[in-house]
């Protein structure tokens, strides 16, 4: 037998057993009633197979770990993984409740709620791909939609946390006076906090400054704009490159991770930076 008919093979042999798990993934789903849904639940319970053993249900092809493995053993492993991720979650919300900053935000207080619901909400057995959680609170970086249940809400909170440690290496007060000239009213709207907070960090860095009182005064804004203004657009990533991590070094923060969401963030501000220089101010980036 060739290899290209065993392959044929081994892939009649795994939707001959798809077929099969997602049948008993329907008869669970019913209690035992029936292996017939409306279509809609059909669909659900696909994805969620497909998301469990680590299938793309939009593209055609299958991980060839998954075509010489027991899918039912497979199934049931992954499942339990899953399980153990639930479990996280619970310990990365404790985490994030217990180092909120002391800083108001609707959003961010209603989100945090909605994400302690996540383990009783969620129904991992036969819906592993959905979120049952409304997120009123951004991120400075959005989780990826490629991730889905529990993936997703785990990254989320662990980005959370992030920006929870970075808030609160400052003065709460001194986040707050960067809040209200970024977004008066950020108690109330759909604002993230970190962002404008580890950009005026980054500036004060930029021209050598201690980040810890994250002010802005308009001189030091004039200095930013010549520096900034002088620059090629190459040689601007890289100071604000630079500062991020000199941000990170002044505040202690020795995290892999962290130094690459402030990296991140940095990466960003170029356009900004560009449209905000063009009358000669930096109002719109460093407040």
């Amino acid at each position: 037998m060739t290899d290209e008919n065993a392959l044929a093979n081994d892939f009649d042999a795994f939707q001959r057993s798809f077929l099969r798990l997602l049948e008993r993934r329907t008869a669970i789903y019913t209690m035992g009633d029936s292996t017939s849904v409306p279509l809609h639940a059909a669909v659900d319970i696909l994805h969620s197979i497909c998301f469990v053993v680590g299938i793309d249900p939009g593209s055609l092809e299958v991980p060839d770990r998954l075509l010489t493995v027991n899918l039912e053993d497979e199934f049931r492993r992954r499942l339990a993984q899953i399980e153990r991720k639930v479990a996280q979650s619970g310990e990365l919300w404790k985490a994030a409740v217990a180092t909120m900053p002391p800083i108001s935000s609707i959003a961010l207080r209603d989100t945090l709620a909605a994400v302690g619901d996540f383990p009783k909400a969620y129904d991992f057995r036969s819906m592993a791909h959905e979120i049952p959680v409304m997120f009123d609170y951004p991120l400075c970086h959005p989780v990826p939609e490629t991730l889905l249940g529990v993936e997703y809400i785990n990254e989320y909170l662990r980005c959370l946390l992030v920006e929870f440690d970075f808030l609160r290496r400052f003065e709460p007060e001194a986040c707050v006076r960067v809040l209200e000239r970024s977004s008066p009213d950020y108690v109330e709207l759909l604002v993230n906090l970190y962002e404008p907070v580890a950009t005026n960090a980054i500036g004060r860095a930029l021209i050598g400054r201690d980040p810890m009182s994250l002010s802005i005064p308009e001189g030091e804004r004039r200095d930013l704009a010549r520096l900034l203004g002088t620059a090629s657009a190459r040689e601007r990533a890289r100071m604000l490159d630079a500062a991020a991590l000199a941000t990170c070094d002044a505040l202690g923060v020795e995290d892999a991770g962290a130094r690459e969401y402030i990296r991140a963030l940095a990466a960003e501000l170029p356009p900004r930076i560009e449209v905000a220089l063009s009358p000669g101010e930096l109002r719109g980036v460093f407040v």
